[in-house]
């Protein structure tokens, strides 16, 4: 087994020993070491980056991994050269450097997971099932549907409380009679060899051989940024450290955006936002009845000119060439034209964006045409798409197809 250095000094970003020899992990060249301060990955925690530096060479690890024989393999980013090679043994000299940043940004987001489930189970009697500190972002899965707002801010309370209050986070190593005395938030996964235990003051013993703050006042702060169901539990996506700082910015900057947009203080954008809408409805509903009266007319226009029943029992196609309508207008203009039961109305209009042809077909009463089934073989026919009922159905057509074309197919289908 590799000797772990940073279970006694996680601090500590630097360190030198001898002997190095090429190994492979998951198909990758990599370099063991007899001990390391590399943190590997395991126990919901990303494996630490840096480089290694071997005579001349400067190394880059982009990962590191542990066997399940406790080796730690230093996973290179590039595949070593000869030179190299020749030059590894029991008796080389080595320097390692770890990722400082990347590295105290793990622990912070660790020992804020260990405090924050300990908070989650006291103030919100959700138990944590598994936990995950990613790149980006960190969750943990609590055996509960759901936990409302108000315990989730005391339990975020809680634990910047535990943050700010600086005190002691301590490893322990207790014989098997001392652990089993031991208030453990959760019981050890392995029961043989060493059990290390993170001690947060007292708040919260959890065993875990992750790295993690010495003292609480490292974290700077927890934020519990998103929930989101997953297979009958709650996730919970927090942030802590510099993340939480560099989250709460982001979103600063955008409510900011969003303000200066409705020339209103940050504090107003909620009031300015419901007012928005209020008038959007208004103005919708004001649309929607331009756009029906409109309808009526157009619709009105074009059945006066049709032949009388008596001279053209029908069925009639009418096709009607709307460029700048939506859907919904076109959907209330085929609605008005077939109330005249013998027509079969097409209107259609140009998507702006892509220039798709977009078309509703509506059969009025007296008419036996499927149009879903219209629809559905010319889109087969024209490379379009979309369907929809006996009476009326909708579809979409590429650039250049001609409603005329559409319209005699129509009435072939008849």
């Amino acid at each position: 087994m590799t000797n772990k250095l940073y279970w006694s000094a996680p601090l500590l970003t630097s360190f030198e020993t001898t002997g190095a020899a090429l190994a492979e992990h998951g198909g990758k060249p990599a370099l063991v070491l007899d001990r390391t301060l590399f943190y590997p990955e395991g126990g919901g925690q990303l494996g630490d980056s840096g480089t290694l530096e071997i005579g001349s060479f400067a190394l880059k690890i982009a990962d590191t991994q542990i066997d399940d024989a406790g080796v730690i393999h230093h996973v290179l980013a590039e595949a070593p050269s000869a030179d190299l090679v020749s030059s590894l043994g029991e008796g080389v000299a080595v320097r390692g450097t770890v990722d400082a940043a990347r590295r105290r940004d793990h622990m912070a987001q660790h020992t804020a997971q260990h405090a924050l489930s300990r908070a989650l189970a006291d103030v919100a009697r959700a138990e944590t099932v598994s936990a995950r500190l990613g790149a980006t972002s960190c969750t943990i899965d609590v055996a509960r549907p759901g936990i409302p707002d108000a315990e989730l801010h005391r339990a975020e309370d809680l634990v910047n409380a535990v943050i700010g209050s600086d005190v002691e986070v301590r490893a322990l190593y207790p014989q098997p009679d001392e652990l089993a005395k031991l208030p453990l938030r959760k019981q050890p996964k392995v029961t043989e060899g060493v059990i290390r235990v993170i001690d947060i003051d007292g708040f919260d013993m959890t065993p875990c051989g992750g790295t993690h703050c010495t003292r609480t006042g490292q974290i700077g702060q927890a934020r519990i940024v998103g929930l989101e169901k997953y297979k009958g539990m709650l996730r919970i996506t927090f942030h802590a450290g510099l993340r939480a700082l560099a989250d709460a910015r982001a979103k600063h900057e955008a409510l900011a955006a969003i303000a200066a947009e409705l020339t209103c203080g940050i504090a107003d954008v909620p009031g300015a936002v419901t007012k928005l809408r209020t008038s959007l409805k208004d103005a919708r509903s004001q649309l929607e009845s331009a756009r029906t009266e409109l309808a009526e007319l157009v619709a009105r226009a074009a059945v006066e000119r049709l032949p009388s029943a008596d001279a053209s029992p029908g069925p009639i196609i009418l096709p009607m060439l709307r460029p700048n309508d939506d859907i919904g207008a076109l959907r209330v203009l085929v609605g008005k034209l077939t109330a005249d039961p013998r027509v079969v109305a097409l209107a259609a209009s140009t998507d702006p964006a892509t220039g798709d042809l977009v078309l509703v077909v509506q059969r009025g009463a007296a008419v036996k045409l499927d149009c879903g089934a219209f629809i559905q073989a010319q889109a087969k026919a024209r490379g379009g798409r979309g369907g929809g009922r006996p009476e009326r159905a909708e579809g979409r057509f590429s650039r250049g197809t001609s409603l005329e074309v559409l319209a005699s197919a129509a009435q072939a289908a008849i």
